[in-house]
């Protein structure tokens, strides 16, 4: 089965430059606009998912209703959220790298009322674990809309690049990532990276 990584459209907080936003951030026109266009991407290449996941955060649930509001059902799994930045999550980046210079050099060090990139990974290697690894020899499409975080966290698993360089993939709003399954070797491979 291929795995396909959708990262939402443009979120207010990301136009503002804030380190992770909240759980409420939404679309903005042009984030809309952007996942309008992905949509017809994925059409042009006949990407049509069997299964389809999403983040429970707002901007993830607004580019999967755009994209797959004709599929009729998807699965909304809390495990594909961001990192939440507790207190920080309104804080600009910029500020919050100035103010926190020591901060992130463990991936245990953990948002103020939040979690830790560590936490991050855990879950969304679970979700990949439980979800999508024990169907890897199956035919099909399984579709993930998520975020920056999440989607770093799979692709450096699938890539056997270790935890220790997250993030090491960053891939750009309303944007495609797919990985696919090669028989032979019995490993993933990178097929599209950060596509919009």
């Amino acid at each position: 089965m291929d795995l396909l990584l959708i990262r939402h459209g443009q979120s207010h907080g990301n136009v503002a430059g804030l380190l992770n936003s909240t759980e409420q951030d939404g679309l903005t026109e042009h984030g809309l606009e952007q996942t309008a266009k992905l949509r017809a991407l994925m059409e042009s290449r006949g990407m049509a998912p069997d299964k389809v996941f999403s983040s429970p955060w707002l901007r993830a649930l607004q580019t999967t209703e755009v994209l797959f509001h004709d599929k009729g059902d998807w699965t909304v799994d809390a495990r594909l959220g961001e990192t939440n930045a507790g207190r920080f999550a309104t804080w600009r980046y910029d500020t919050f790298r100035e103010t926190y210079l020591e901060f992130g050099k463990h991936l245990s060090d953990r948002y103020e009322g939040g979690e830790s990139h560590l936490e991050l990974a855990a879950r969304s290697i679970n979700w990949l674990e439980e979800e999508f690894l024990p169907h890897a020899e199956t035919p099909g499409l399984l579709a993930a809309v998520c975020h920056a975080g999440p989607i770093s966290v799979i692709s450096q698993y699938l890539l056997n690049v270790p935890l220790s360089r997250f993030p090491n993939v960053l891939v750009p709003n309303a944007s495609l990532t797919v990985f696919r399954w090669n028989a032979h070797t019995k490993n993933f491979y990178l097929h599209i990276a950060g596509l919009s």
